[in-house]
């Protein structure tokens, strides 16, 4: 540490003063005297500090700030702090700056860890879990959601052999259950079970709107739809019991969301697939491919009950029905007379 004499000039005041300047490794103090002739103490830190010439130091800012000293051994001190990084306040700023880009760096990465790795993983081993499995999964859940439905086992029996009439081979053991709720919506679980709110089919005019429901729920199923989502939106949990082999925990994690099922959110890609592939299982049959456009105007009618879920969890119908009718082909449909029959009879 040395002191030495020289001049502080302070561009507010426009004028300069004798100062005695003192160098350390960490700042520069600069010890002047005010009107009254009482000394104070300014710091500068080496890391704000500018060197324009020889002998003079500036501090950026306001009021600018400049000192002149004109020892040689001043200049050879001033170099030497400067080539030594600014001092220590340089380095420890420079730690923080370290400290802080790491930490933002773990937080990336566990987020990236988090919110796509882990639902990407447990998206491909939703891919390739066996059906049977699935079954067991949806069977769980179904089991966990009927103690809040009263089944309408009439209108079961005739929609599951609406379903069967439609011919659809499948590995899954499709199961239909209507239950009885005032609220428009149908959701499928996991292997294979469909759950119909009977306030939606008190609402179609046509069987074709029926055929439209079905194989569209249908798909999320045979598609792996349900079990992919399920899979990513429990993600964490279902990729750690799934590494560690504890498939009863993965089970137990569905169960225990099961009656998030009902409103289960499909991405827009997996719910045009899924209308896409429903539309070419009505066309296989020569079902009259408006019956989406009829079931989503169903959907969309102001009836005074509660905000159909279903239109919550599927987006966008106007939409949909575009693209419905741009793929539609354009061959004549065939009245189905056993799907018609099955139908007036469920309506009556």
């Amino acid at each position: 540490m040395q002191t030495y004499t020289g001049k502080y000039y302070n561009a507010q005041t426009d004028s300069s003063v004798d100062a005695a300047i003192t160098l350390t490794a960490k700042q520069i103090t600069i010890e002047i005297k005010n009107a009254q002739g009482e000394p104070r103490q300014i710091h500068w830190f080496w890391d704000q500090v500018k060197h324009p010439s020889a002998g003079t130091l500036e501090y950026p800012g306001y009021p600018l700030q400049r000192i002149t000293v004109s020892s040689l051994t001043f200049a050879d001190a001033v170099a030497f702090n400067l080539q030594n990084k600014k001092g220590p306040r340089f380095f420890a700023n420079r730690g923080r700056t370290i400290v802080g880009i790491t930490f933002l760096v773990v937080v990336a990465l566990v987020a990236l860890v988090y919110f796509w790795f882990i639902p990407f993983v447990a998206v491909r081993i939703a891919n390739n879990i066996p059906v049977s499995y699935e079954e067991k999964l949806g069977q769980s859940s179904y089991d966990a959601l009927m103690q809040q439905y009263h089944e309408d086992t009439a209108a079961t029996r005739l929609v599951n052999e609406f379903f069967d009439r439609l011919n659809i081979h499948s590995n899954y053991a499709v199961q239909i259950t209507v239950v009885q709720q005032k609220e428009t919506n149908a959701f499928a679980l996991p292997g294979g079970h469909i759950i119909v709110y009977d306030q939606l089919l008190k609402q179609m005019k046509h069987y074709e709107e029926l055929a439209a429901l079905l194989s569209h729920e249908y798909s999320h199923v045979e598609l792996k739809h349900t079990t992919k989502t399920i899979f990513r939106s429990m993600g964490t949990y279902m990729f750690m019991s799934l590494i560690f082999g504890d498939m009863s925990g993965a089970g137990a994690v569905i169960v225990e969301n099961a009656n998030s099922l009902k409103s289960l959110q499909y991405s827009r890609r997996l719910e045009k697939e899924a209308d896409l592939h429903g539309l070419e299982l009505l066309q296989a049959r020569h079902i009259d491919a408006r019956g989406f456009q009829w079931l989503f105007n169903t959907l969309k009618q102001e009836s005074g009950l509660q905000p159909s879920e279903w239109l919550s969890s599927h987006p966008d119908l106007d939409n949909r029905v575009r693209y419905i009718n741009e793929h539609a082909l354009p061959e004549r449909a065939v009245t189905d007379s056993s799907l018609y029959r099955i139908f007036i009879t469920l309506k009556q």
